[in-house]
């Protein structure tokens, strides 16, 4: 491969993998890994309940921004073993309001128990498709991908 053909192929790469589980049904994981890998490279995976993580992917649990979304996250992280690394948090806003004291509250309580949290906002669009890829055209879902993706890369 040329020079100019191995710089072109890493731009836009991601650094990290991610596997990615959901706190709760309906946590919003598929979502979320299409958030964080648009192109479908395989930079983000859905990790299904009780598979091993894989080497090289750092672990992601999502939970939507309820009370109940954030208990069942310190459940998981109770139970989390200590031979497998600490996972981000990914909270998905399921109103556009901000999210009620006790979600603010367990957010909080949790946070030292992850690599970080980071949102995903109440995003209109994805409430209009059957499939999360048909909304990445959409701007403001481009940008909650983009802002998700740096946040992960970040640490």
């Amino acid at each position: 491969m040329a020079m100019k053909d191995t710089a072109s192929a890493l731009v836009g790469s991601p650094t990290r993998h991610f596997a990615v589980m959901g706190a709760h049904g309906g946590a919003g994981v598929s979502t979320v890994v299409r958030l964080l890998d648009p192109a479908e490279r395989g930079s983000a995976v859905e990790l299904a309940p009780g598979a091993q993580l894989s080497q090289h992917y750092i672990p992601v649990v999502v939970a939507r921004s309820t009370a109940y979304g954030l208990a069942r996250t310190g459940d998981l992280l109770t139970r989390w073993h200590p031979g497998v690394p600490r996972p981000w948090l990914v909270i998905v806003r399921d109103a556009p309001l901000r999210p009620p004291l006790p979600v603010r509250y367990r957010a909080r309580a949790l946070a030292s128990r992850t690599l970080g949290i980071a949102h995903v906002p109440y995003l209109y669009r994805l409430r209009c498709t059957d499939n999360p890829g048909d909304a990445l055209s959409d701007k403001a879902v481009k940008r909650a991908s983009r802002g998700l993706r740096t946040n992960l890369q970040a640490d």
